[in-house]
C-alpha cells in the first residue's frame, strides 16, 4: 500500500493579479499533482504581507493549501519549481549574496513546502519544516488556519492561533 502524507505548501505572489495567481498556482498543482492526491485540497484564506526581506512597494497575497499524497517531498519540490516557471517566474540575478544570505525579488508566484507529514529532513535542496516557518507571521496565519495536527502523525508543530478575521 503507498504511503500517504499530509502535505502543507505556502503560496505568495506580489506581482500581477494577485489573487489570479494564487487560483491558477492551486489549478496547476492540482493537474500536476492528480495521480498521487488522496483528498480534496483545503485553503486558508487569502492574506496580505508586506515583502519579507526585500524593499517593494508590492504586497504579498499568500495562501497555505493542505493535502494528502503518497508523491515524495523531494518530487513535490519539482512540481512546485515546475508551476513557479510555468506561471512565469524567473531567477534573475544570483539567489545568494556573498555571505551566503538568502536574496529576495518581487516574484508572480512562490511556493514553499512548510510542513510534509512527520517527515523531518535538511538536504542543500530542501528542509522540512521549512527551516523559518516559525518566525514568519504570513506563513504561520495561514497555516493555522488549515493546520491538523493528527494528519502528520506526530506534533511537529507548536502553531499559535490566529483569528483569521484579524
Amino acid at each position: 500500500m503507498t504511503r500517504t502524507r499530509r502535505a502543507y505548501l505556502l503560496l505568495g505572489t506580489n506581482l500581477g493579479d494577485r489573487e489570479r495567481n494564487l487560483s491558477v498556482a492551486v489549478s496547476l498543482l492540482v493537474t500536476e499533482l492528480a495521480s498521487w492526491l488522496f483528498s480534496d485540497i483545503r485553503e486558508s484564506s487569502v492574506y496580505e504581507s508586506e515583502p519579507y526581506g526585500f524593499e517593494s512597494s508590492n504586497n504579498f497575497l499568500n495562501r497555505a493549501i493542505a493535502f494528502d499524497t503518497s508523491v515524495s517531498p523531494e518530487d513535490l519540490l519539482k512540481v512546485c519549481k515546475w508551476v513557479e516557471r510555468k506561471m512565469g517566474r524567473r531567477e534573475d540575478g544570483p539567489l545568494y549574496d556573498a555571505d551566503g544570505n538568502r536574496i529576495y525579488r518581487d516574484r508572480i508566484m512562490d511556493i514553499d513546502i512548510l510542513v510534509f507529514g512527520d517527515v523531518e529532513m535538511d538536504t542543500p535542496e530542501l528542509t522540512i519544516p521549512h527551516p523559518g516557518l516559525m518566525e514568519r507571521e504570513f506563513a504561520l496565519k495561514p497555516l493555522s488556519e488549515i493546520y491538523e495536527e493528527g494528519k502528520c502523525g506526530k506534533k511537529i508543530l507548536n502553531l499559535p492561533v490566529f483569528n483569521p478575521n484579524q
